[in-house]
């Protein structure tokens, strides 16, 4: 056997020798489990045949033999081995392969060798990285597909056994026995458009702020599970999350759940964020994250006839007045009531002067017969103006929007 045909022994010996050297130098390999190092001393005896054969005969490795080390890269993103840590595998490798070679071939020119060796890190390094990035990117697009598909199973409670669904949770990374939160984030009703594209950004931007969190963007919107016992933190990321994006107000709202205490209420969590979303489009328009613990209370009242009957009769006579009083009257009251009945807090928050409320509430009393000072009749006031954006078929609607305006201010 001649010294330009080194025999199996001898690639056997440098590819452990660059294994051993690259353990040694990089932490990223250090601690791999021995079926992986198997692997990596596989892959590196072929990198020696590979780069010999590169150097001897000074040229690009074949489309096989470099399809061969993407191969090998591929199976390192399945082995947990991180891109640059890989990369500089590649770099103390052909290193470690120019000492060995260096010093075993004195046949070869050392100037050749060198600049060969430069150039063998840089055709492997970039099929390898390459190789990759295309499988790491393979991979994550099948997870997020079984996520969205095991996320939407999870929102339709669509499991036969508590174990089913204990086990879905866990696939998609979450503790069965852990409170979560739930957020929706969606089109408003004003939307223009389905909104793709933004509600893509925004799962992108919740992945990145809330890194523990389960999210997929499904039919009915983004839907994040949160897992905390908390809404007052996450609904400040959410709306930092909606500021920083190109959704407008009259876009995209977002609904957010109390905190479920297990995964079986996980469904019902998106449940009640769908419905602080829908009430909070209604109750407060101006708003974009809206709470269940905020709209919670108006999830008593559903939208028809009840709900129409008792705010026209609360309000009766008081808006079968002209238009414009009608307003004032409701405004008047509504802030004098929700202020305890304190004159001189109500004529600041209104800002009127004292005499003038005093005029506009002997108005509201003699068109309604309403008694000013009975805490019953207080709170059905306040109820009812609080429920007329809710209202679908009463004469009360031609001041809704105007009385929406001042309400929720």
């Amino acid at each position: 056997m001649t010294k330009s045909q080194p025999d199996a022994e001898d690639f056997d010996r440098v590819g452990r020798y660059v294994t051993e050297t690259i353990c040694a130098a990089n932490p990223d390999y250090a601690n791999l489990p021995p079926a992986v190092i198997a692997d990596v001393v596989e892959t590196n005896v072929q990198n020696a045949r590979i780069y010999l054969h590169a150097v001897v005969h000074q040229s690009r490795p074949s489309s096989e033999e470099l399809a061969a080390l993407a191969d090998a890269a591929r199976r390192r993103v399945h082995q947990g081995v991180p891109l640059e840590g890989m990369l500089r595998a590649y770099r103390i490798g052909a290193r470690a392969m120019w000492e060995q070679f260096s010093a075993s071939r004195s046949d070869l020119d050392p100037h050749a060798l060198t600049d060969y060796t430069l150039r063998y890190i840089d055709w492997v390094s970039s099929e390898a990285e390459h190789a990759y990035l295309t499988e790491r990117d393979n991979l994550l697009d099948s997870r997020v597909e079984a996520t969205r598909l095991l996320l939407s199973r999870i929102v339709a409670d669509d499991f036969d056994t508590t174990d089913e669904r204990q086990a879905a949770v866990r696939s998609v990374g979450l503790d069965p026995e852990q409170p979560h939160v739930a957020v929706v984030i969606g089109p408003t009703r004003r939307a223009s458009s389905t909104l793709d594209e933004i509600l893509l950004e925004l799962l992108q931007a919740f992945r990145r702020l809330i890194p523990g969190a389960t999210s997929a963007l499904l039919r009915r919107g983004v839907i994040i599970l949160v897992p905390t016992a908390a809404t007052s933190g996450i609904e400040a990321l959410v709306n930092q999350a909606l500021r920083q994006s190109k959704a407008g107000s009259d876009d995209v709202s977002a609904g957010l759940s109390r905190p479920a205490p297990t995964a079986e209420g996980l469904a019902g969590a998106v449940r009640e964020a769908e419905r602080a979303r829908a009430l909070g489009e209604i109750l407060f328009p101006k708003g974009q994250v809206h709470t269940y613990e905020a709209t919670g209370f108006f999830d008593l009242f559903r939208q028809g006839p009840p709900v129409d009957t008792f705010v026209a009769t609360v309000l009766g006579d008081l808006t079968g007045t002209e238009r414009t009083s009608k307003i004032d009257l409701v405004h008047t009251l509504y802030v004098y009531f929700t202020l305890g009945m304190n004159r001189r807090a109500a004529a600041t928050q209104l800002g009127i002067h004292p005499n003038t409320l005093d005029y506009r509430l002997r108005q509201a009393a003699k068109t309604s017969g309403m008694d000013l000072t009975s805490p019953e009749r207080s709170f059905r006031f306040q109820l009812a103006v609080r429920l007329l954006p809710l209202c679908t078929q009463t004469e009360e609607l031609e001041v809704k929007s105007e009385v929406t305006q001042f309400l929720f201010e």
